[in-house]
């Protein structure tokens, strides 16, 4: 699968310390929108951080450069519903 080829190249990146905090990973099958390129999205998460990590990456994306990404993402804006009260 997908996934055990990112993890696995995740694991080989001793550079990164988080690297080894990631609890699970999965990727989506290529997804085509109506307009623009195919995409997988690409999700993760890291033990003891509630929230889930994703990002976009090309449909055509190796597993390696998948891992490369993960690795590079910077978390952009994070949106939450504040409950009524």
């Amino acid at each position: 699968m997908v996934e055990d080829a990112v993890i696995e190249h995740l694991q080989a990146m001793p550079d990164n310390k988080w690297v080894g905090q990631i609890q699970s990973c999965t990727v989506s099958d290529p997804l085509q929108p109506p307009w623009g390129r195919s995409y997988r999205l690409v999700e993760w998460t890291i033990k003891h951080v509630p929230e889930s990590c994703r990002r976009v990456v090309p449909a055509e994306s190796t597993p390696l450069e998948i891992a490369q990404a993960v690795v590079s993402h910077i978390p952009g804006r994070r949106f939450c519903q504040h409950g009524e009260g």
